[in-house]
């Protein structure tokens, strides 16, 4: 199978969809033997170094350091697509590479599918503040969405986000994956996180990995974490990362006086050392509301580590409460109570780290099974339909 992906923003700025899309094509390659192709906008000065082609069409320089595609400007980007006869084209954004390539798939007859993975209103409005703005971006991403055949979300909770935007047609959930795998050399890994770190011995050590941004709602953790150290538990947190709400956080460390508690390690590329840091933590923090469905927590899973997130979150659909995770209210109380309760409670955090493995942990050539599937039967009734 000849397969076109595409997004408007890859490596090496890096977020969620940038991952997917590079492990989607990964294991549709391992897995499935399929030839894939990814079209993402051209950035100065970087060298691809992946195991399937990346076409890097004509852009511009945009906001924060981001290149935007300008895909209809580009004679050899229309010159490779002569070349290709592509039988899939699979969307993970919206904007103008997601919008060229729903309208070429139109034009020449090929099944698009769209994946929707973001909370696309709640950033426009937190960004661009004026609400014609935020009405004329909704509009120019449900239009690329509607022009598109099919499609997929990562949860019942994004399902039901697009739903509210307007959208009426079927929607399809295919949950993500990790390519983390549970190491040999797990013993080796944890103690350099103990060397680099001085955390052997230590008890209670809890874990946050991500983009350090505001709507990830550390804050949260650390006002929960200030009434933990009030009532005499010894703990150390693990802040993964990098963000723009970094210099923000670490000012709340120090008004919170947890700076003998919290430990930012910066942005942690190999991922060898990341498995460490998962291994070593005892509890996963993932507070955010924001997020359809984390890929973190399901790479905390793969290396044992479940998870503690808010009730009711879109990523939360992965956990059985107090099996294979853990959930609290949306409030700093509750956080604290449940980690209070949780690090008192040995036996039901050592079931839950052997469950979340079990049950929670998902490969991305699992993932990819279900994609393979879903694009036969899109290229199927596309012929169908032709008849």
């Amino acid at each position: 199978m000849k397969i076109l992906q595409t997004l408007d923003c890859y490596y090496p700025k890096f977020d969620g969809p940038t991952n997917v899309i590079t492990n989607y094509s990964k294991s549709l390659q391992k897995v499935k033997h399929a030839d894939v192709d990814v079209f993402v906008p051209r950035f100065p000065n970087y060298t691809d170094n992946q195991p399937f082609r990346v076409f890097r069409v004509k852009s511009i320089p945009t906001a924060d350091g981001y290149y935007q595609g300008t895909p209809g400007l580009d004679k050899k980007l229309k010159k490779t697509l002569k070349e290709n006869k592509y039988e899939i084209i699979h969307l993970h954004s919206p904007f103008t590479m997601g919008r060229f390539f729903a309208n070429y798939g139109k034009k020449h007859n090929i099944p698009t599918i769209f994946s929707f993975h973001t909370k696309f209103k709640e950033d426009f409005e937190r960004i661009l503040h004026l609400k014609p703005l935020v009405n004329f971006m909704m509009h120019y991403m449900m239009k690329t969405i509607n022009t598109c055949d099919y499609v997929l979300t990562v949860s019942q909770g994004a399902a039901e986000e697009l739903r509210s935007y307007g959208y009426k047609k079927e929607i399809t959930v295919i949950t993500n994956g990790t390519d983390l795998v549970y190491p040999e050399n797990a013993a080796e890994l944890i103690g350099k996180v103990d060397e680099k770190h001085a955390l052997s011995g230590q008890k209670n050590v809890f874990l946050s990995v991500g983009r350090i941004v505001e709507n990830k709602r550390i804050d949260l953790v650390l006002n929960a974490l200030k009434i933990v150290k009030e009532r005499g538990y010894d703990f150390r947190f693990l802040i993964v990362g990098d963000g723009s709400y970094k210099e923000k956080l670490e000012s709340n460390v120090r008004r919170l006086d947890l700076e003998d508690k919290v430990i930012f390690t910066g942005k942690i590329m190999d991922r060898a050392l990341l498995s460490g840091y998962y291994l070593r933590s005892d509890l996963f923090m993932f507070p955010s509301t924001f997020d359809t469905a984390s890929l973190a927590p399901i790479e905390a899973a793969a290396l044992k580590l479940p998870s503690l997130m808010t009730r009711g979150c879109s990523t939360a659909e992965i956990i059985t409460e107090n099996r294979n995770g853990f959930l609290a209210d949306d409030n700093v109380q509750s956080w604290a109570d449940t980690i209070c309760r949780i690090v008192d409670d040995k036996e039901l955090l050592a079931a839950a780290k052997e469950n979340c493995y079990k049950e929670v942990y998902r490969t991305w050539d699992d993932v990819c099974e279900e994609v393979y599937a879903f694009y036969e039967k899109a290229i199927r009734e596309k012929k169908n339909a032709k008849k």
